[in-house]
């Protein structure tokens, strides 16, 4: 079985090697670090360096140029801002699962999974609705190995084309519009910003479909849902392998010295999964301890509050709407940085 489909066994080695150098699922060699308390050390050290790649892209770049990007961008992101988009993300959530009703089967990704995280970042940026098919094409091929570095430059090259033609509203690329490395930002805002969500409601219903007695605790008392996102945040979030890094001098984590200029990889999957911080890992349980699944430290995802608003009112509706809903076939893990599901097929009701 393929790291895509079931990354637990990876997760077990690197978790019981600690620090190593190892070959990655993806065929580089790489330091991997696993362990939750080794991940916080690593994620907030000064000597493992997030600018490994050209062209300013926010997530690759280290302070200052870090903090200088950041901060407007932060400042678009607002809690208020995100907040105020509940009543428009219900409203989309309830559209969509309208079209549930009379149907036996849906794919939960096409149908829903996609199609709600697309239309809210693309409302919130201002991205046209005519645009979103063409945003979620680049966006899946910029995540996948073998199409990144030319999806890459066609995403720039339309980011580029919508700002150069964009009429000013009431959106965030009008707020950024003077902002440097806007292109490259704006690829990652709109990739980041509804990809990890798709995930989220992707492996997080599937999750639920598998444990029923979670399932039906949260449609008894829907209180427990913004938990039960933390939860499944947690125990299967988007970013099994993590984030590169390279180290700028000899660093010391978890006791282990790894060499200057060495790359870095950092399983926020794995830390997440880490015994020695959560009890029965492998199991669904409310009330754990804070999980890694957005980051830590200055590249904490900045759209993490929108993710989890978006996540609590999809489960929150599904379950109200869809309490019997039930897996229609053994669903397919894509391949893919982010992890997620290619097909993902329910019966709405019995």
């Amino acid at each position: 079985m393929s790291f895509f489909s079931d990354p637990i066994p990876y997760f077990d080695k690197w978790l019981e090697q600690g620090p190593a150098l190892v070959e990655t699922p993806d065929g580089q060699t790489s330091w991997m670090i696993a362990r939750y308390d080794d991940v916080v050390q690593a994620l907030s050290h000064p000597g493992l360096s997030s600018a490994f790649m050209p062209g300013g892209m926010l997530n690759h770049t280290d302070p200052p140029e870090h903090t200088r990007q950041r901060k407007p961008i932060a400042r678009a992101f607002s809690t208020r801002r995100v907040e105020a988009l509940r009543p428009r993300i219900q409203q989309i959530t309830d559209e969509l699962l309208d079209t549930w009703e009379t149907e036996e089967e849906v794919d939960v990704i096409g149908t829903f999974a996609y199609p709600l995280p697309i239309a809210v970042i693309c409302e919130l940026l201002g991205v046209p609705a005519q645009d979103r098919n063409l945003v979620r094409t680049l966006s899946s091929e910029l995540i996948a190995p073998e199409t990144m570095v030319d999806a890459y430059g066609r995403f720039a090259v339309y980011v580029q084309n919508l700002l150069d033609t964009k009429e000013p509203g009431d959106d965030v690329i009008t707020e950024l519009r003077d902002e440097p490395n806007l292109v490259a930002n704006l690829v990652l805002l709109i990739t980041a910003g509804h990809e990890t969500t798709v995930q989220l409601i992707g492996n997080g219903l599937l999750a639920l479909l598998r444990d029923p007695a979670m399932k039906r605790r949260l449609i008894d008392d829907p209180i427990l849902i913004p938990d039960a996102v933390e939860e499944l945040l947690r125990f299967d979030g988007p970013f099994p392998t993590g984030l590169i890094r390279v180290a700028t001098s000899d660093v010391v984590i978890g006791g282990v010295t790894i060499p200057k200029s060495s790359q870095v990889m950092i399983s926020l999957g794995a830390a997440n999964r880490d015994p020695s911080r959560f009890a029965d890992p492998d199991v669904l349980q409310l009330g754990r301890n804070a999980h890694v699944a957005f980051g830590h430290g200055i590249h904490y995802c900045v759209g993490a509050r929108l993710a989890r608003i978006e996540g609590e009112i999809a489960f929150r509706t599904l379950l109200r709407r869809f309490p019997e809903l039930a897996l229609a076939a053994e669903p397919e893990w894509r391949e893919s940085f982010i992890r997620g599901l290619a097909s993902f097929r329910v019966r709405p009701k019995p």
